[in-house]
């Protein structure tokens, strides 16, 4: 029999609400989340099992993430029994928990936080100070004919044209977000993007990915394998929001094709798409 479980929801900078609402399961990286429509996170942070064991080498994960200002990111107590928090700022900081502090997150409940200003925030477990993680954050973003492109990933003007790069000295992984600009569909309205990445005007990669509404957002993560993993999204009710991809993501110019090709079950006629240029550099 399911059971409810109370979960600790903030929903704007300040403040903290705490609402009863029906389970949420499984493991991030593993299979998706349910969630109530009443919460609209778009990534999810894990914090494992075991995390505050000796030889955990864990807790948050994933542990350092660099996304586009205006995600929100929910943090998931994955650890039975042990309660944690999420708490901007560094133990020995001096401003500990200014930007964001959840409080206690029992198990099975999670913290959700909207970042809107650029920067790089660091935060730890207050009653574990030795788990850490860090969220960077980037607000530039390029407009093109069909989709608003918002990165994780520095994204500058050269040339009178956007270039977003994806520097493996700083992150492992960028979160990559696709906003229509020239059509809108409803909340509850199916819509299938394809994504395809060319490295040096070769395809490397291309896949159909379905998602409600109108954002589409992808998770490119370095790899040190040969093989690439796909796996999200992260919520499934409603299916939205972030998938990842896992790939060997090597030095060179790279472009991302961003395409809507159905909405419902009506195929389209004429393409949507946009091309958004960038470099993976270390």
């Amino acid at each position: 029999m399911l059971h409810k479980l109370f979960i600790f929801l903030t929903v704007a900078v300040t403040g903290f609400i705490l609402l009863q609402l029906n389970p949420v399961s499984a493991q991030f990286g593993m299979s998706p989340i349910q969630t109530p429509n009443i919460v609209q996170p778009t990534y999810i942070v894990d914090i494992q099992p075991g995390a505050t064991e000796k030889d955990s080498t864990q807790g948050y994960l994933p542990q350092n993430i660099a996304i586009p200002s205006g995600t929100t990111i929910a943090w998931f107590n994955h650890d039975p029994g042990q309660p944690h928090t999420v708490t901007s700022g560094l133990s020995n900081a001096t401003e500990v928990g200014k930007e964001f502090n959840s409080g206690i997150i029992p198990y099975s409940a999670f913290f959700i936080y909207t970042f809107s200003k650029p920067g790089l925030y660091a935060y730890h477990d207050s009653i574990n100070p030795s788990l850490t993680g860090s969220v960077y954050v980037s607000s530039p973003y390029e407009v093109g004919n069909n989709f608003e492109f918002r990165t994780g990933a520095d994204l500058k003007s050269e040339n009178g044209q956007y270039v977003w790069t994806f520097d493996k000295t700083k992150h492992d992984r960028i979160l990559l977000n696709f906003d229509p600009i020239t059509m809108k569909v409803e909340e509850t309205t199916h819509v299938t993007y394809n994504l395809t990445i060319f490295k040096d005007d070769k395809p490397i990669f291309s896949k159909s990915f379905f998602s409600l509404g109108n954002v589409f957002q992808i998770e490119l993560i370095d790899s040190n394998t040969t093989q690439t993993t796909v796996y999200g999204p992260d919520f499934t009710d409603p299916i939205t929001r972030a998938y990842h991809i896992k790939a060997p993501l090597s030095n060179g110019n790279y472009t991302l094709r961003a395409e809507i090709s159905s909405i419902g079950n009506v195929i389209l006629e004429q393409e949507i798409f946009d091309e958004f240029k960038g470099r993976v550099i270390s």
